[in-house]
C-alpha cells in the first residue's frame, strides 16, 4: 500500500494505493451509488468507519456490553440444532435469548442476544463459528461505558 501525506487547511489527509479485484470494486461503486455517494473516497471512509466501530471492542478483553450474534447455517447439517442450542446453554451466562428464522431449505438464521464481558461474548462467537454447517458469522457488539 503506498501511503502519501498532505496538509489541507489543518486536516491530515493522507492519499492511499490499494489493489483490489475487479469485481469487489464494481460492486462497492454500484453499492455506493444505490445509497446515494457520488464521491468514492467519502463512501470508502464511511465503511472504514463502519469497520472500525464494528470492530474495535474486539481487542478490548475488559469491555462490557451487549449485541447480537448473527449465525447462518445449512440446517441439513447432522445435529446442528442441537449442537447450537447446547453450546447457548453452556454460555447461559451472558446468552439472554435467541431467534430461529427458517429462510429456505438449505439455509437458517440464528440470532443471538448476549450481555456481558467481551471476552466471553468473543469466546462464544469462536465456538459457534468452528462448527460444522456454518456459513458465517456476524458479531454486532455495543460497548457499555
Amino acid at each position: 500500500m503506498m501511503r502519501n501525506h498532505a496538509n489541507n487547511n489543518d486536516n491530515d489527509i493522507v492519499r492511499i494505493s490499494i489493489s483490489l479485484p475487479s469485481d469487489l470494486l464494481d460492486g462497492f461503486e454500484r453499492t455506493m451509488k444505490k445509497v446515494g455517494f457520488t464521491d468514492r473516497s467519502k463512501a470508502i471512509q464511511a465503511a472504514m468507519r463502519v469497520f472500525i466501530s464494528e470492530n474495535e471492542w474486539v481487542s478490548e478483553e475488559s469491555s462490557k456490553g451487549a449485541g447480537l450474534i448473527e449465525l447462518l447455517y445449512d440446517p441439513q447439517t447432522r445435529n446442528i440444532d442441537k449442537t447450537l442450542t447446547l453450546i447457548q446453554h453452556e454460555y447461559n451466562h451472558i446468552v439472554t435469548s435467541s431467534t430461529h428464522i427458517h429462510l429456505d431449505d438449505n439455509n437458517c438464521l440464528e440470532v443471538i442476544m448476549v450481555r456481558g464481558d467481551a471476552k466471553n461474548i468473543k469466546r462464544l462467537a469462536r465456538e459457534l463459528a468452528g462448527k460444522k454447517g456454518i456459513k458465517s458469522i456476524r458479531i454486532n457488539f455495543v460497548k457499555v461505558i
